[in-house]
């Protein structure tokens, strides 16, 4: 059974201009010490589908209908009091932004010493031992001194270190990574990759990684869910995103296209998907990508799609999944 199952999940925000359908109808799971990837364009719905896990949402937000199973736990029918004893004990989170995630105004120590005193009930003491082993084990030099510092003191990648380090405090089962590397440059970025892997083997943590870098989810992902428009356009193990596959989506085509390769040749410009996401308000009739897709018809642009298996792992939202008869037709 999986660790994380989430089912038809649809997630709604209340704006003075309608309901904003930020997921709409999103299903996948997590394996037990595996990674997954979820990729898409920004405003595709992968972090509001994240935080729905942990009712971490706006006060305009809400979970609409859906499942959402940990362990085979329903967690969308627990209160506050109960999903606080999930939060940060059994799933965490790596925020986007460490420097906006962490107070300006307490130290290291205080700040990763909280996950032990609330949920171990560890005293300071106790807690302040184990924040210099969790920031050893996140590879800080001279632990004793950063425990002291400020997050203003700290660089990019110190501080995203830090947030994982709170992040990992209590041995989670899941942890949720919300494009952990985006603000650092591509040396420390591989440094946290390479840790985040490495401590995922050392502790057997799962890992949903969220992203619009397929290059890192091709380095990091055991399997991929695709986004767009608050829906889940294709889902499959990564190689067989990355391989080479019989079937696609045509906007999985896309982001696979507009990636730089080292054997294209410097006169050949790259795919770029035309157009943008559509206004969350404005969402189209029919397929959502229709008006973007180089391979869409008139039943595209009246007719939606549902996610079917294409084949044993791979399902695919598209009327025509299959690369070569598509391309053909098109």
């Amino acid at each position: 059974m999986s660790l994380l199952e989430v089912r038809d999940l649809n997630t709604f925000f209340r704006t003075k201009h309608g309901i904003v359908k930020a997921v709409n109808g999103v299903s996948y799971t997590v394996e037990a010490g595996k990674t997954l990837g979820i990729v898409g364009e920004s405003g595709s719905g992968k972090t509001v589908s994240a935080m729905s896990i942990l009712q971490l949402l706006d006060t305009n937000g809400f979970i609409e209908s859906g499942s959402i199973k940990f362990d085979g736990r329903e967690l969308t029918t627990l209160t506050r009091r109960e999903m606080y004893e999930i939060r940060g004990n059994d799933i965490s989170v790596i925020f986007q932004e460490p420097m906006t995630s962490l107070n300006p105004v307490f130290t290291v120590e205080r700040q990763v010493s909280e996950p032990f005193m609330v949920h171990q009930g560890l005293s300071k003491r106790e807690a302040a031992l184990r924040v210099l082993d969790m920031l050893r084990d996140v590879r800080i030099p001279n632990p004793e001194v950063v425990t002291k510092q400020y997050p203003h003191q700290l660089s990019g990648g110190m501080r995203q270190r830090v947030m994982i380090a709170m992040a990992l405090a209590c041995r989670p089962r899941i942890l949720i990574a919300d494009e952990p590397s985006t603000a650092l440059d591509v040396t420390i970025q591989a440094q946290i990759l390479k840790l985040m892997n490495d401590l995922q083997e050392e502790k057997g943590t799962s890992i949903m990684f969220i992203t619009h870098d397929l290059g890192v989810v091709c380095q990091m992902a055991d399997d991929v869910a695709v986004m767009y428009c608050g829906q889940v356009v294709e889902m499959a193990p990564a190689r067989t995103i990355f391989g080479k596959p019989q079937f696609s989506h045509p906007y999985t085509e896309g982001l696979l296209f507009s990636i730089p390769r080292l054997d294209t040749p410097s006169d050949v410009r790259l795919e770029a998907i035309p157009g943008a996401v559509p206004h969350p308000l404005k969402l189209p009739d029919g397929c959502k990508f229709a008006p973007r897709c180089k391979y869409a018809t008139e039943r595209c642009k009246v007719e939606e799609p549902e996610l079917v298996e294409v084949q044993p792992g791979q399902g695919v939202r598209c009327f025509y999944p299959d690369l070569k008869e598509r391309r053909k037709d098109g």
